[in-house]
């Protein structure tokens, strides 16, 4: 019972929020994408003053912690432990993509979404509306601490799109085929999750653009240009062609649903919008029948979820404020 009251709390402060409250400009990506391009270079480091070299241990073959020590005392052969030392560099190899990393590519990316996809919708008070309802959703997600930003692509193709280091994106077709708020927050929560889930950057580190590598800094970066263009082709490849594995699709739509519930909307809002998508023509056309899974298999999981939501009917959808935000600026 408390979790409900949180639940209706936490949306009915949002609605006083949404509903009183005037900001002067909408958000807009504006001088931001000047700086997203290209990565920017780490400061360089102060070298340490020089002093003596430390002294080199005194039976370096014993080296290697607990495999050596084995192989010392007769418990491993030298043939197992050399297997095992290679599996520990192996491990040590895939080292995570830092923050900064991840905002330089998700950047880059994200002016390519602009690029392919029509540009900004320029309507600054349903701008102002969708990222109003996106960093609700955001704030109650697995990753609130880094900063979201949300646009709306002028194409009519109903599209959305998620680029590490916290871009989101949907498309005026999109939101002309969504019926209310909490359909809205679903889908932003499905992209929302990608990100938190770094879904993206979890799939190039397993493929060939990091082949070799123990690590990818903005320094490595920007001494090799050549390294980053690779990165960024890579991540446009599947967020553009292929599509992320399907098991990284369903776990953004369940930790989207997760999301959207968190903030107080009913947890059907992005089930119900697959449906609707799936009845819709429009759909066909859009990159989302080829890089997701049919919606036929994505609701066939989420209908696994719903038995998690208890009482989540009684949730709101808000209908009225969705066309009341979304009227006239489509």
């Amino acid at each position: 019972m408390r979790a409900k009251k949180l639940h209706w709390t936490t949306l009915a402060i949002f609605i006083l929020l949404l509903g009183g409250s005037r900001v002067s400009q909408a958000f807009d990506f504006g001088g931001l994408l000047e700086d997203l391009a290209k990565p920017k270079a780490e400061p360089e480091k102060q070298e340490a003053p020089a002093s003596a070299p430390p002294a080199e241990p005194a039976k370096k073959e014993q080296d290697g912690g607990l495999i050596g020590l084995g192989e010392s005392l007769g418990l491993i052969d030298k043939k197992s432990g050399d297997l095992l030392k290679s599996g520990v560099s192996t491990v040590k190899a895939f080292q995570p993509i830092g923050y900064e990393e991840e905002k330089a590519i998700g950047g880059s990316l994200a002016v390519q979404v602009f690029n392919r996809f029509g540009g900004p919708y320029k309507n600054e008070a349903l701008t102002r509306y969708v990222n109003l309802v996106g960093q609700a959703v955001a704030d109650v997600s697995d990753r609130p601490d880094i900063e979201y930003h949300f646009a709306i692509l002028n194409t009519e193709h109903p599209n959305a799109f998620a680029t590490p280091g916290g871009y989101v994106f949907v498309s005026v077709g999109l939101l002309k085929l969504l019926r209310n708020e909490a359909e809205l927050a679903g889908v932003l929560g499905h992209e929302i999750a990608h990100i938190t889930h770094k879904h993206a950057l979890k799939t190039i580190q397993r493929g060939q653009a990091l082949k070799g590598l123990t690590s990818l800094t903005l320094t490595a970066m920007n001494k090799d240009m050549g390294l980053f263009d690779k990165v960024i082709d890579e991540v446009s490849e599947i967020l553009f062609t292929r599509g992320l594995d399907k098991d990284l699709e369903y776990e953004a739509d369940k930790f989207g649903t997760e999301y959207a519930f968190r903030m107080g909307y009913n947890a059907d809002g992005l089930k119900n919008f697959i449906k609707v998508l799936g009845q819709s023509h429009k759909g066909e056309s859009s990159i989302f029948s080829s890089t997701h899974p049919s919606p036929g298999d994505r609701l066939g999981h989420l209908a696994g979820e719903s038995g998690r939501y208890k009482g989540h009917v009684l949730y709101p959808v808000l209908t009225k404020r969705y066309k009341s935000e979304t009227q006239g600026r489509l």
